[in-house]
């Protein structure tokens, strides 16, 4: 039996589409940090243990200023931006230092299309979520690649990571995986010390 291919670019949809907290399909995810750390994650603890029937070509990560980072994943998320298959709202949440040095290094990037972000607040954090089309591509093209026990991991995993603070997440990823965090301008903040959030 072959394995059934999906791409980076897949992932990242089909985390968007999927339910978490509220169990109801397109749940947002706030922020590219909490985003990012979350297909992190995806990798290192939730793919080999229940997606090992499908070969899924994950995002490369290297160590960067704040933790776990991925050019390629940021890379995917504009370019669904700029096809209109994800969109980004504000929220109320206050933006963090991780995300607007993230936000930085897009704005320095020469590809990055800065007109997207032009009508948002850039003092609280983007609520990213699939479009109508974003959607219905996910529904027709991924979602059912995947068995009915893997799409209830994806619900449990995307809820507890949409559950969570985003000092919370950068905490346990620090902890978890201090190889991935030598780089980390914010490391003493979280390296062997308990999350007060």
């Amino acid at each position: 039996m072959n394995k059934i291919e999906l791409s980076g670019k897949d992932l990242l949809l089909a985390l968007l589409y999927s339910p978490g907290v509220n169990e109801k399909c397109n749940e947002p995810i706030v922020g590219r940090t909490k985003l990012t750390k979350m297909v992190y994650l995806f990798e290192k603890e939730v793919y080999k243990q229940f997606f090992s029937d499908i070969n899924i070509t994950l995002p490369e990560f290297e160590p960067y200023h704040y933790g776990p980072f991925s050019k390629q994943l940021f890379d995917d998320l504009r370019f669904f931006m700029s096809i209109g298959f994800i969109e980004a709202q504000d929220t109320l949440v206050p933006i963090s230092s991780a995300e607007k040095y993230e936000i930085s290094i897009d704005m320095d990037d020469d590809c990055w299309d800065c007109a997207s972000f032009e009508e948002h607040n850039d003092d609280v954090e983007l609520k990213y979520y699939l479009s109508s089309s974003g959607k219905k591509y996910v529904e027709e093209n991924i979602w059912n690649n995947f068995s009915e026990v893997q799409q209830n991991n994806l619900l449990k995993f995307k809820a507890k990571i949409n559950s969570i603070s985003l000092d919370s997440l950068l905490n346990y990823v620090y902890n978890k995986y201090p190889e991935d965090t030598t780089k980390s301008r914010i490391a003493e903040r979280y390296l062997g010390g308990d999350d007060d959030n």
